[in-house]
């Protein structure tokens, strides 16, 4: 892919990643400045990715059809005006509301990066570079937020959310009229079309992908609640949470870009999702701030090398990006059940249910991905064989 829509799409995949990105800050504050329940915090976190999945569900048989300018447009319209409405928002209800508007917003955003990375060559390359400058961002972004909150509250960070997804609008003249078609695409693409789209082994990476992020949403949702219950100042929280996206976020992605198939379809899904249990076990049970950035680490490392190979997997079923829309429509889903299960969970129990909940998601996910990937590792084999 070329510089200029390279750079789009990296726009376009920060500002629809925005919204989960600083759910853990935006959580410990709506609990600390605006006086929200944790539980309440959690599910506004939920109805966001909630409008999340409620955009790919719309876009899916709209979304490929659309100019590709135009919707990005139009997302980051919406999710530059519902920001700026949030900064008078004190309440609940109305709050709920406003992030879900949020959320649909990035949907239409996420959307045009997904359907140009599912239309690569090599789908899980493109996927970990953009995951690699997404969580950088994140990286970089996480431990500013504690001197934008002490200087202009929580408005600031809705601001700020704002004025990134303006200066993106800059760029979508560099997006790509439709995403770039790579030597085989064209048959491919026919026998995709003709072709049922939810086969058996595609549900089962579909439901892996809702269990991996109802995992991801209810630990992410409540870890910057999780370090300030251990007793540690909530600045240090953000910074671990941004040290650990910075680095270890960014060497998991890195590591899939440069790994590539080497350890075949397998074993990354084995490696990251086995990590992944493990650190969110360390997470509630460490009880010390050591065990706490360890495991910080731990879900930012697992969590985004896995993940190119899971959306890669989708786009290797179908190289016009539905799938791919549909499983960001699970991870999303997923993303918005994971807090408001782990909401639940904290109101009646505390913090350390977290972390089982999402060690138990993530050790069935593994289950149901071990099947699909070792059928497409034989269909690429034989493929190299003829």
């Amino acid at each position: 892919m070329q510089l200029k829509p390279l750079i789009a799409i990296n726009a376009l995949s920060v500002v629809g990643n925005g919204c989960m990105a600083v759910q853990p800050i935006i959580v410990g504050a709506l609990v600390d400045r605006l006086g929200f329940t944790e539980a309440q915090a959690g599910f506004v976190a939920a109805l966001e990715m909630t409008g999340v999945g409620v955009g790919f569900v719309v876009l899916f048989g709209l979304a490929h059809r659309l100019r590709r300018r135009v919707l990005a447009s139009a997302g980051l319209i919406t999710i530059a005006a519902a920001n700026l409405m949030a900064c008078l928002i004190h309440t609940y209800a109305p709050m709920l509301a406003t992030q879900f508007v949020v959320g649909l917003g990035s949907a239409m955003v996420f959307s045009v990066y997904l359907q140009a990375g599912a239309a690569q060559e090599r789908p899980e390359h493109l996927f970990a570079i953009v995951n690699a400058v997404s969580i950088a961002y994140s990286g970089i972004f996480m431990p500013i937020t504690p001197f934008i909150l002490a200087a202009w509250q929580l408005p600031g960070i809705f601001v700020t959310l704002a004025a990134i997804a303006a200066v993106s609008g800059v760029l979508v003249s560099w997006i790509p009229a439709v995403p770039a078609a790579t030597p085989a695409s064209p048959q491919r693409v026919a026998a995709t079309a003709s072709a049922a789209l939810l086969t058996p082994r595609v549900v089962m990476v579909l439901l892996m992908m809702l269990l991996l992020y109802t995992g991801h949403g209810a630990v992410w949702a409540y870890q910057e609640r999780i370090g300030v219950s251990l007793g540690m100042d909530p600045r240090s929280v953000s910074r671990w949470l941004g040290i650990s996206m910075l680095t270890w976020g960014v060497i998991g992605s890195m590591l899939a870009s440069w790994l590539g198939m080497r350890l075949g379809r397998l074993w990354p899904q084995v490696l990251s999702l086995g990590v992944s249990v493990f650190a969110a076990l360390i997470l509630v049970f460490g009880a010390t701030p050591a065990l706490f950035a360890l495991a910080c680490g731990l879900i930012a490392l697992s969590w985004f090398y896995g993940l190119p190979y899971q959306m890669g997997l989708l786009s290797h079923y179908d190289r016009l990006g539905r799938l791919n829309l549909i499983g960001s429509t699970m991870t999303t889903g997923g993303a918005a059940l994971g807090p408001a299960l782990a909401a639940m969970l904290v109101a009646s129990a505390g913090h350390w249910p977290v972390g089982v909940l999402a060690g138990c998601c993530y050790l069935v996910g593994l289950l149901l991905v071990i099947p699909p990937s070792l059928e497409r590792s034989r269909r690429l084999a034989v493929a190299a064989d003829a």
